[in-house]
């Protein structure tokens, strides 16, 4: 059960730092399946992620919104940026010279739920877009919202590709995973396993 989870999920890449258009969060290989976990502090915080894609590649992007009490009213969107892209979607944030925009809206009134195994998440499926790659270069794709911020997964790509690594680091990544959407419980639940690992230690010392 364990590793079916594990090669079920998508590899995870979290947002640890702000970014910025010139200095994003680097995708390295966009066709692969990856679960970018992040944040919107408010309306004016922008997430950037850069990816490099071959003409004829297929390229998939889904918005994920973790069902959390703090993310009620969270409608995050995305954008993607390319000098190869002849669209020029407006967008609140400042776009370099010569690019182009396609810009992806957060449905509204929109309640797709459904469970992640993964995480143990309830999530809702908010807007995706797929095809093909018409013209190579550098892709960057934009997360922001137009209200409050809150907290978003961000599914690139559908190729699995897990290897020996991502089974040994499994338990950090599920449980860095579960800090980020629920610190508290979190906590108290690492707490508890402590306490209950020191409990069997302090019996079996004093059967012995």
């Amino acid at each position: 059960m364990f590793t079916i989870t594990v090669v079920s999920a998508h590899k995870p890449i979290f947002e640890n730092k702000d970014t910025t258009i010139t200095s994003p969060i680097i995708i390295d290989d966009h066709t692969i399946s990856y679960a970018v976990y992040g944040s919107l502090d408010d309306k004016n915080d922008v997430d950037f992620l850069e990816f490099d894609a071959k003409e004829g590649e297929k390229f998939y992007i889904e918005m994920l919104v973790p069902k959390i009490k703090s993310n009620i009213g969270f409608e995050p969107n995305f954008a993607i940026i390319s000098k190869e892209i002849s669209t020029k979607h407006e967008v609140p944030f400042t776009v370099p010279k010569g690019y182009g925009v396609i810009n992806v809206v957060y449905p509204k009134n929109y309640e797709n739920e459904f469970y992640e195994k993964f995480t143990q998440t309830k999530y809702l499926k908010g807007q995706s877009i797929s095809g093909i790659i018409n013209k190579s270069g550098k892709y960057i794709i934009a997360v922001y919202s137009g209200g409050k911020g809150g907290k978003y997964t961000l599914a690139i790509g559908k190729k699995e590709d897990f290897g020996i690594k991502d089974l040994i680091t499994f338990p950090y990544v599920y449980f860095k995973i579960k800090y980020l959407f629920n610190p508290v419980f979190t906590c108290l639940g690492l707490a508890a396993i402590f306490i209950f690992i020191v409990g069997l230690i302090n019996i079996k010392r004093k059967r012995r």
